[in-house]
């Protein structure tokens, strides 16, 4: 059993329609009918299509025009175009107007369906590489690209909308010190946990990529209960991460959150800069609290004390701690 389409057929002939509707059955595809192009972009507009067959020669709107309004409307939408009055510059026109296929009349049903199943793989194969190019091999997050163009039409239906954004700005801490001590694969699998934590704290609405070597990013609609929720739930799971999987280190993140305003825009460049400021500034103050605990521990040591076991939680958990805090 193969894959099963719904396909949009358009031909002015009563009897050609019914005749590629019931060929198309046959192969469990769903099919709906326009006599003509005007009936066509109704249909489509109100219900979604994997495919059209198109004939070349129809009153109101011809096959050209109609291919080249749907292409325009649906960029993905494979097109297949046949006519029993082609002349040498039909197929020309035919493929330039941004049909895939083209098939004269009368032809075989084998030819047919041969046409028609080529031109969905190919459509499918060039699905596959776009979502290969716009996925990061290592965590299967998307990557910086998809990122932004993901990003740049939520913010357009924020401004549209007036609905608030924030872009968290995640960078995880220490990746160069577990590839040096650690190793490089155990650098990928830090890299490989942490997206996991992201899928599972964030909602398959949020926008999460990969967008550096330790940068991550989310793009999330922001609410102010849904922000402190998310934010502790993404803590909660580093910790759990920790405790669970046997490792030579302490997965740890800093974090940067810029909010977008929909009635103050800016762009993708300045909202992602104002998140990565953020992140570097409660890193640089992680830092700093681990230098005084540090101290702290090296003091007691020298006035001959146990340090407790809190003192080496706080190490640890020092970044976590800054950022809840934080945010």
């Amino acid at each position: 059993m193969g894959v099963s389409y719904k396909i949009l057929i358009v031909d002015d002939e009563e009897q050609i329609r019914n005749f590629i509707v019931s060929l198309f059955s046959d192969y469990d595809h769903g099919c709906e009918a326009a006599k003509d192009g005007i009936e066509a972009l109704e249909k489509i507009k109100k219900s979604s299509f994997d495919s059209a067959v198109i004939d070349l020669v129809m009153p109101v709107m011809d096959g050209i025009a109609l291919t080249k309004e749907l292409v325009n409307l649906y960029p993905n939408l494979p097109v297949m175009i046949m006519t029993g009055h082609a002349d040498e510059h039909s197929a020309g026109s035919a493929i330039a107007a941004g049909a895939r296929e083209f098939i004269k009349k009368p032809f075989s049903v084998d030819e047919f369906i041969l046409r028609f199943d080529k031109m969905m793989r190919d459509r499918k194969g060039e699905e596959e590489l776009l979502a290969l190019s716009l996925t990061d091999e290592l965590t299967g997050l998307y990557n910086r690209r998809r990122f932004f163009i993901l990003t740049e039409q939520c913010l357009k239906v924020a401004v549209r909308k007036k609905k608030r954004w924030m872009l968290l700005y995640i960078d995880m801490d220490d990746l160069k010190w577990i590839n040096d001590h650690c190793g490089h694969g155990e650098g990928d699998q830090a890299l490989i946990g942490l997206g996991s934590i992201l899928k599972k704290t964030f909602r398959e609405s949020d926008v999460i990529a990969r967008i550096g070597g330790d940068e991550f990013a989310v793009l999330l609609e922001s609410t102010d209960e849904s922000d402190g929720m998310l934010m502790t739930r993404l803590y909660e799971n580093i910790r759990d991460y920790n405790a669970k999987v046997p490792q030579d280190y302490v997965l740890s993140i800093s974090v940067g959150a810029g909010r977008f305003d929909p009635e103050y825009p800016i762009s993708i460049d300045k909202l992602l800069a104002k998140a990565d400021t953020l992140m570097y500034a409660q890193k640089r103050k992680a830092k700093e609290i681990l230098q005084r605990n540090r101290q702290m521990r090296a003091e007691t040591r020298r006035k001959n004390q146990r340090p407790s076991p809190s003192d080496f939680l706080l190490e640890q958990d020092t970044n976590l701690l800054i950022e809840k805090k934080k945010l």
